[in-house]
């Protein structure tokens, strides 16, 4: 329908780049032959697929030489989204715009872990002892890097899911359980299943507010193609109360994609407060820093959340003020300091943009 419309070819294929769905553009086109695309742009999208070819290649390669040494090492690692996924949900790596490599290890071989990482030749985005330890204490994953010869490696060491929250650990222990053996690139490793599978990349379009088509057409995918148990599905949403945010992520996908979704997990209208946009995505007032309150269902977890989003030093006081491991216990007043600065600027902003309005 759409093809024999007549797209807007350059405006169509700048959204995809936007999305980071053009592999997949890429793929539905060859197979039908790129009908009525001009050849300027036919030339452009195949030459970014083939960049992203190159890429997600050296990242497959760089995976599999992770999974290596951690399995020598015999820790158990779940390679999540990136290369993995592309070539377990799209059967060719090749079909996925993939930023970093992504591996979950259970939180008591965190330090391990990352001690064969940093042998291996990665080391740490986040220098110092103090955030270090504040990021295995309070949060979920960490940054490391290693120099490639055509970019840099980064990889995301995650040993949580999804904001660190009382549950976390209930959560992590079931996602374990429910692991299965399996192999990643010729490599032993570890899966989800595929209701941890959908429930995971629910969190994570959830931590970037559903505000990229490519987190849901994975889901799409998911939903699709994965022999999933709805009812257990919904069964772990209720139980650790991520009902709300599996509910706005199918929702999304259905009203965006048209996901199927079976009667046990049947969503309604998006709530009124997302505003699903296929633009680049414009800077966030300041309250989007709480937009998480919406999706968490105890009181004492949207307390908690609010206090650490207040009061847990991030990389950005580091950023901003690099501080002497000695006086490494200021980055605590720092950051309630900064917040207060960043808002009341941007409450300021607002207040005088709204006044010029009204006098014009």
């Amino acid at each position: 329908m759409l093809l024999a419309q007549g797209p807007c070819w350059p405006a169509t294929l700048r959204q995809a780049r936007v999305q980071g769905v053009f592999p997949l553009l890429y793929g539905h086109l060859q197979q039908l032959g790129f009908p009525g695309m001009p050849a300027e742009v036919r030339t452009e999208l195949q030459a970014i697929y083939h960049m992203n070819a190159v890429r997600n290649t050296l990242l497959a390669h760089e995976l599999t030489r992770v999974l290596r040494f951690l399995s020598d090492a015999r820790v158990p690692v779940i390679p999540l989204k990136g290369v993995a996924l592309a070539a377990s949900l799209y059967g060719d790596i090749t079909l996925r715009v993939c930023a970093d490599l992504d591996i979950l290890v259970p939180r008591p071989l965190v330090a391990q872990t990352s001690r064969l990482l940093l042998a291996s030749g990665y080391r740490m985005v986040c220098t110092g002892r103090f955030f270090e330890d504040l990021l295995l204490r309070s949060g979920i994953e960490y940054t490391l890097v290693r120099e490639g010869p055509r970019f840099p490696y980064y990889l995301e060491l995650h040993w949580g899911v999804l904001w660190g929250g009382a549950r976390e650990a209930a959560v992590i222990e079931d996602l374990w359980a429910e692991a299965c053996a399996t192999a990643c690139f010729g490599v032993p490793a570890y899966s989800l299943s595929p209701e941890w599978e959908l429930l995971f990349l629910a969190a994570h379009a959830a931590r970037h507010r559903w505000q990229g088509l490519k987190w849901l057409v994975d889901i799409h995918e998911v939903c699709s193609t994965r022999q999933i148990d709805w009812e257990q599905v919904l069964e772990k949403a209720q139980r650790f109360g991520w009902g709300q945010l599996l509910h706005v992520t199918l929702s999304a996908c259905q009203t965006l994609l048209g996901t199927p979704i079976p009667a046990p997990c049947a969503v309604g209208a998006l709530p009124p407060w997302l505003k699903l946009s296929l633009h680049s995505p414009a800077p966030l007032p300041w309250w989007h820093a709480f937009f998480a309150l919406r999706l968490l269902q105890r009181r004492s977890d949207r307390l908690r959340y609010t206090l650490r989003v207040i009061l847990v030093p991030t990389l950005a006081e580091r950023h901003l003020l690099r501080l002497p491991g000695s006086l490494s216990v200021l980055y605590y007043p720092l950051r309630p300091l900064r917040l207060g600065c960043k808002w009341g600027w941007w409450l300021v902003r607002a207040g005088w943009q709204r006044l010029m309005n009204i006098g014009r």
